[in-house]
Parts: structure tokens; sequence; C-alpha cells
């Protein structure tokens, strides 16, 4: 993706550097990611407090705040260590290609959006923010840190995850769009969530399988945005039959319910880690899950 770092490359040379800078972790690292907690929580309660409805649908408002923290985590890592070692490249281009295709399907049309008044405007900027984070984070991989990147790692091919879930976004899809065009992208997008942390566990995999603290915050963000992600479908996937006969609610509930099944096995090590006081390390490859 270095297409993608030189694109922003003109505009982050207004910024001060902060990601050239020497270290390692310290203790200003760990107070930025508790303020990070705290100041996206209060944030949230405010949103929810004025511009939502209380309606059910604002979960999936909250999912995408889930994954904004995650990704806000994954930027005071980089910017504290001044180092993207551990960081999948290609994982992170997954995440370009989700948040393009879905804001394609959310920002232009509204038939997926949350009926909840947060789905008129602050669901597509919490993506917004969101792509703007993963694409510096692809800056800092290839441009400012590249020296850290483990490019040896990360080697899990993309074309085998995106055609797949863009040919079956096209096959299976809604109607709530009402355009062939951005139901596809919006099914494709979906998919593409079902498969985008799969690089980045093939990496920590052959890196040994140790996680470190910062990334661990990250994936734990992941895994509330999986849970609160697959409630919403849940709940909402018979609608989708209403709309036609379509496969797009099946294939709905079995990605998502894979994107549990890979969340709950990772907070397996992560739980397994906090209780005896470890560090979190995953089974490497070669060794049995």
């Amino acid at each position: 993706m270095s297409g993608i770092a030189d694109g922003i490359d003109f505009l982050l040379t207004f910024v001060s550097g902060g990601c050239a800078r020497k270290g390692g972790v310290s203790s200003g690292d760990d107070k930025g990611v508790g303020l990070s907690y705290f100041l996206l929580a209060f944030l949230w309660l405010g949103i929810f407090g004025k511009f939502s409805d209380r309606d059910f649908s604002c979960i999936v408002t909250a999912s995408s705040f889930a994954m904004l923290t995650g990704f806000i985590i994954l930027a005071i890592k980089v910017h504290g260590t001044k180092s993207v070692s551990g960081l999948s490249c290609k994982t992170l281009t997954l995440w370009v290609w989700f948040y393009s295709t879905r804001l394609l399907a959310t920002s232009l049309k509204s038939g997926y959006n949350p009926v909840d008044s947060t789905g008129d405007y602050v669901y597509q900027m919490v993506d917004f923010l969101s792509l703007l984070l993963v694409m510096h984070l692809i800056y800092c991989i290839q441009k400012t840190h590249r020296h850290s990147y483990q490019e040896e790692l990360d080697t899990f091919p993309l074309v085998p995850l995106v055609l797949p879930c863009l040919c079956l976004g096209y096959a299976v899809r809604g109607n709530f769009n009402r355009h062939v065009f951005f139901d596809a992208m919006f099914s494709a997008s979906v998919n593409i969530e079902t498969v985008v942390m799969v690089p980045q566990l093939w990496m920590l995999g052959k890196a040994g399988g140790k996680v470190d603290a910062m990334t661990c915050h990250f994936v734990a963000a992941t895994v509330a945005s999986n849970v609160m992600t697959f409630v919403w479908w849940w709940y909402c996937a018979p609608e989708l039959e209403k709309r036609g006969p379509c496969m797009l609610a099946q294939v709905i509930i079995v990605s998502q319910g894979i994107r549990l099944f890979l969340a709950a096995d990772f907070m397996f090590y992560y739980a397994q880690a906090w209780i005896s006081g470890t560090s979190v390390v995953l089974p490497t490859q070669g060794e049995e899950m």
C-alpha cells in the first residue's frame, strides 16, 4: 500500500513528525490508552444523550466507536514505541477495503444505516475517522518506520481474501439501498470484515505468538465491536429475509459467527494471560490450536 502512503505524504508534512522520534513505551503511553478509553466513552455518552433516539440500532454506531478506539490505541503504540513491529500492513490494507466499500454504501445511500439518529451522519463520521487512522498507520509502516516493519512475516496473500469477498458481495446481496452497486458494496464490506484480521493473526503466529499489551488492547476493542455487530445482525436478520428471497441473512450470520469464533479463541488466551499475570502468547504456526 505504498501508493496510499505516497498519497498522504504531502498532508503529513504539516504534522510535527511525532512518528519519526525514537524511544520506547512509557507510562505516558499507558496513560494515553486510559485517556483514550475515557474520552471516547465520554464522547459516546454525549452522542447517545444528545443525538441518539435511544433506538436499539445505535448499537451499530457503538460498534464503530469500539473500532475507532482500537485504531487510536494502535496509533498511540506507534507514536510511543516509534516502531510498527508486530503490525500487519496487509490487515490494515483490508481495513481500507472494508471502510471504503462500507462508506460507499452508507454515505451515498441510507438503506443499511442505523435508523437511530446517529445513522444520519455520526455513524459515517466515525467510520471515516477510522479510515484516516488506518491510512496514517499504513503511512508509518511504509514511510516513517519502515525499518521496523517485519515484512518477512507479513506474507499472507490478499487476493484470495479480497476477490471472493467482492464476488460473493455481488452474488449475495440485499436490496435495502435499492441499487445493485451500493447493495453489493455493503455486502462485500461485511464479507471483508469477516477475514480482516486473518493476516494479523498469521503474522503473530509466524512471529512466535507473543502479543504486546497495546496490540492486545486493539484486539480486545475489535472483539467488543464484533460482539455488538453480531447482536445487531442477529436481531435484524429476519428483516433481511422479509425484503425478498436472498441468502444475505444466512451469509451475514455465518460470517459474524466465524468472527466471534476467532475472537473467542483470542480472548481465551487473553483471559488466561490476565489471570496468570503473564503476556498473551498465541499458538505459533505448527502448534495445535
